[in-house]
């Protein structure tokens, strides 16, 4: 099967911007009950993009599943930086969630210019942990929707009353904003994300740049460390040598003189070796 065209930023902001729109619209469930929720959020999305013919509902929402578990991930890392590191300003701590995000994923967060849509909402976007199976067709948080948009029971049309329900559904059709202020926002997040994963980009570039100058300099330090421990074990290689050359041992019974002269034939031999040696490479040089 061949695979589709990546998602465009302006597409993946205007997938957030339609599952918001729905999320937080009551009158869509109150006037469309004929469509399940995600039939909602495509039709919105169609209207901010028209590319009815490019996605179809089934990317859209498929879409929708990565970002939101990207950046559900990420907000995980960005409460933990917030929880052990104080006194931090956003853009530190963003970088950090960044950074902790690439080191549990392997990769990079790929959704900031969503993000910035999503990150006040992520707690009422998470759905509840034993949802209602009867309920599967529709919006997981349609309750927290409902109650964390109020309505005016006054408000409430009955189905009877088609001409009240279209003036409603038209007014607050003209409160949307436009295909056109829709693309110059999607434009202009996507600039601000583009800058941001810029920066963020080079931060990473220089935070590994500094590992490994880090390294480096460990690496250095243990040679020297190791050249010193040769120089000592040396210097008092010789010394010893020193001390057993310079021994009288005619004092000394026979096994003792033997095992005496002995060390001494062989430091002497070593010694000359050592010194041939060295001749030998300054005579090539």
């Amino acid at each position: 099967m061949k695979r589709g065209k990546s998602f465009t930023l302006e597409q993946d902001v205007a997938i957030c911007n339609a599952r918001l729109n729905i999320f937080q619209d009551p009158f869509n469930v109150v006037s469309k009950p004929q469509y399940n929720f995600w039939d909602r959020i495509y039709q919105n999305y169609v209207e901010l993009t028209g590319d009815q013919n490019v996605r179809s509902q089934c990317s859209v929402q498929s879409r929708w599943k990565s970002i939101f578990g990207s950046c559900k991930k990420f907000h995980d890392c960005l409460a933990r930086v917030e929880d052990k590191q104080s006194g931090l300003t956003e853009s530190n701590k963003v970088l950090r969630a960044n950074m902790l995000y690439f080191e549990h994923e392997k990769k990079r967060f790929a959704f900031n210019h969503c993000w910035e849509i999503l990150q006040h909402k992520m707690k009422d976007l998470v759905p509840a942990k034993s949802p209602d199976p009867r309920t599967k067709d529709r919006d997981p948080n349609i309750h927290s929707s409902f109650s964390s948009h109020p309505l005016d029971p006054n408000t409430l049309v009955p189905p009877e009353s088609d001409k009240d329900s279209y003036y409603i559904m038209e007014s607050r059709k003209s409160k949307r904003p436009t295909r056109r202020r829709a693309e110059k926002e999607a434009h202009r997040r996507s600039k601000v994300v583009n800058t941001l994963d810029s920066r963020i980009c080079d931060l990473m570039e220089q935070f590994t740049k500094q590992l490994a100058e880090s390294d480096k300099r460990k690496a250095e330090v243990a040679e020297r460390k190791v050249k010193v421990m040769e120089e000592m074990n040396e210097r008092q290689q010789r010394e010893q040598d020193d001390r057993i050359m310079s021994m009288d041992t005619s004092n000394m019974g026979p096994r003792a003189r033997a095992y005496y002269e002995h060390r001494k034939s062989d430091i002497y031999f070593k010694t000359m070796g050592h010194t041939a040696d060295k001749s030998n490479m300054e005579d090539k040089s």
